[in-house]
């Protein structure tokens, strides 16, 4: 009874009404025009076939040492230590180490790294286009020249890379599982195009790659939209003075909590494995004469997005409860855009700590497998958080009813204002 109560105050609440508009809209324009036309087999002699990331000493190597020598000239480095950008300021004694590790690479001494007057770190500018406006351009970067002396090893210099990235602080896009993909992009060919199309047809049977593009679109919405629904409803029972009709019943705070926090968790997850129905409907038709998995969209959507609901509303009903709703959306809003800001590619670039995992690509299969251990961990590890902040929710609350934490509260206003 009490669990359909939640249930009816959600979903005639005005922020499911917004949830499902967005998650409705956000299906609609990102993910349904994939399913209007089936993919073909590629043909040979095209002029385009898109890039791989492969492991090329003779490509990796130069660009890799180009990175390292460009962060190290402009005094910092990009790092993505738990799966949020950061930018590292290393010490003096580290910064050393990292140029006795240029050094090394490519012979340029640490004076002449710290003469060097002419760097420019490049990148996309504006220039003049001749009609009175501007257009962006790419500028190059002016580094010293480097040239790798033929003594050095590509494992002698993974295991360089490895130390840098281990002195910035990990995470870097020197790390092992990044640095391919950073520094060893090469033009996909004709055989490339096709094992990715038969590894879609034949291994993931056709929905599999579907279902990681589903779940990479819906990721981006349902991992910061529920903590809106979560905090709205913990809000309600303060603004209407129920907290104190509930505090009164003899109902367990456990029971209470942990039937809001399923309500909660339901109605967010039943719009978006509906909408994986839909599209396993629609691809399974598209796609009828290379018997896809009709399965697969709707599994990979409990296995991806549901830990990411979890979570939001984990953290939406705790920092409530310890704050403010205002403090769950605001915190919940800088971890997704963090998480989002933070992925070094859009197709398998995820780490054991990453919240909004990407792979908005129908191939690159065999990147998402190579990550699979990453993926399950960080799935595991977000669902773990939220049974935690639950847990920890439903100890404030029994606290609160029993008037511990508001005499706490109210004794350090008192020293505060003294």
């Amino acid at each position: 009874m009490l669990f359909l109560k939640e249930c009816k105050k959600i979903l005639f609440s005005l922020t499911f009404v917004i949830y499902l508009v967005a998650v409705v809209g956000f299906y609609i324009t990102q993910f349904r025009p994939d399913e209007r036309e089936a993919l073909e087999q590629p043909m040979p002699g095209l002029a385009d076939y898109g890039t791989i990331a492969k492991e090329i000493p003779e490509i990796l190597m130069p660009a890799a040492a180009d990175g390292l020598l460009t962060e190290y000239l402009r005094g910092y480095y990009t790092a993505y230590p738990i799966g949020f950008i950061k930018k590292v300021k290393l010490s003096e004694k580290k910064s050393a180490r990292i140029a006795e590790i240029i050094t090394e690479i490519t012979g340029i001494s640490s004076q002449e790294l710290d003469e060097f007057a002419d760097f420019d770190e490049g990148g996309m500018t504006m220039m003049p286009d001749g009609n009175g406006g501007y257009m962006p351009v790419i500028k190059e970067a002016v580094l010293p020249e480097v040239h790798i002396p033929d003594t050095m090893t590509y494992e002698h210099f993974r295991e360089l890379m490895h130390e840098a990235d281990k002195i910035i602080g990990g995470g870097s896009q020197y790390a092992d599982e990044y640095i391919i993909g950073n520094f060893s992009l090469v033009p996909k060919t004709y055989e490339d195009a096709l094992a990715d199309y038969q590894a879609m047809i034949e291994k993931d049977r056709v929905t599999g790659a579907y279902a990681r593009l589903f779940c990479d679109y819906m990721g981006i919405v349902v991992s910061i939209l529920p903590v809106f629904a979560a905090a709205a409803l913990a809000n309600a029972d303060k603004k209407s003075r129920m907290e104190q009709l509930i505090y009164a019943r003899k109902i367990s705070s456990a029971k209470l909590i942990g039937t809001r926090f399923s309500a909660l968790v339901i109605t967010l997850t039943v719009p978006v494995i509906l909408l994986a129905f839909m599209a396993s409907g629609s691809i399974s038709e598209l796609y009828a004469q290379n018997n896809p998995d009709f399965w697969a969209i709707p599994t990979m959507t409990v296995y991806w997005l549901l830990p990411n609901i979890l979570f939001s509303t984990a953290l939406g009903m705790a920092m409530t409860e310890i704050s403010s709703p205002l403090m769950a959306i605001f915190l919940q809003g800088v971890l997704w855009f963090g998480s989002v800001m933070s992925s070094t590619s859009l197709s398998g670039a995820i780490g054991r700590f990453t919240l909004v995992c990407r792979h908005n690509s129908l191939s690159d299969r065999d990147v998402f497998i190579e990550n699979l251990s990453q993926f399950a961990f960080s799935r595991i590890f977000y669902t773990i958080l939220a049974l935690v902040m639950i847990a920890l929710t439903t100890w404030i609350y029994s606290e609160k009813r029993k008037g511990g934490l508001h005499v706490i509260s109210k004794d350090l206003i008192r020293k505060s204002k003294a």
